[in-house]
């Protein structure tokens, strides 16, 4: 069985409008989760504000970059860079200094059904689509980015991935277990890098430079999870 996508749309495209809909869960969840854990108002608004203005700059900004000024794009690395980005500013700003590391834990929260709604916008447009495939769920796309053969629905695979990489870490958060940030941050990268291995521009390389940033980031998270255990054991 195939799935058969017509990328061609005249009035309305839903590449922009699933972006727009990621920023939209994603601040909103962010603003509603950062009330709960005691965020000042004026500062959780402020961050509602700024996280998709500095998300989508660094994300385009990362791909201008990498390509050597080639180029622009939306970087989903970019992007995650930018909402911390929006966290520290904020947390700088807020007299209160618990404010900083309740928005980076509720940023991460909801940093995967973020991705997990864009990727929605990339599966329907064809962009960054998955290698040559003929099997169940293959893609064919026809239209504007219409490509040869099938395609593996990686962009699906995506969206469906870290949606339930996003509801187990907000139903492990809600329920104030001690890890969850961490796990929920270790897991969504290894999940990218792994996931990024069946793209189609992945063909002939070892690891892409996303893949890089991604084992970076898991790094990060496991320095993160161990000084979290240390500090808890103490």
């Amino acid at each position: 069985m195939h799935i058969h996508i017509n990328t061609t749309h005249s009035h309305i495209q839903p590449y922009g409008v699933m972006i727009i809909m990621s920023f939209l869960v994603g601040a909103v969840g962010m603003y509603i989760l950062n009330k709960r854990k005691g965020v000042q108002k004026r500062i959780a608004l402020y961050m509602l504000l700024l996280l998709p203005v500095m998300s989508l700059f660094c994300a385009v900004m990362l791909t201008y970059i990498t390509s050597g000024g080639k180029s622009y794009g939306l970087s989903s690395v970019g992007g995650l860079v930018g909402v911390y980005a929006a966290v520290i500013t904020m947390g700088l700003i807020s007299p209160s200094r618990n404010d900083l590391p309740v928005m980076a834990e509720t940023a991460t929260v909801m940093l995967p059904l973020m991705y997990s709604v864009s990727k929605i916008g990339c599966f329907l447009a064809g962009c960054c689509h998955g290698f040559d495939y003929d099997g169940i769920f293959a893609v064919e796309y026809s239209g504007r980015n219409a490509h040869e053969c099938p395609a593996f629905p990686v962009q699906a695979s995506e969206t469906l991935t870290f949606l339930i990489i996003f509801l187990i870490g907000v139903i492990l958060y809600t329920k104030k277990k001690r890890y969850a940030v961490q796990v929920i941050f270790i897991t969504s990268a290894s999940a990218k890098c792994a996931l990024d291995f069946l793209r189609a521009s992945h063909e002939g390389i070892i690891l892409s430079l996303t893949q890089i940033f991604c084992i970076i980031l898991a790094f990060i998270g496991i320095v993160w999870l161990i000084l979290k255990m240390k500090k808890a054991n103490a």
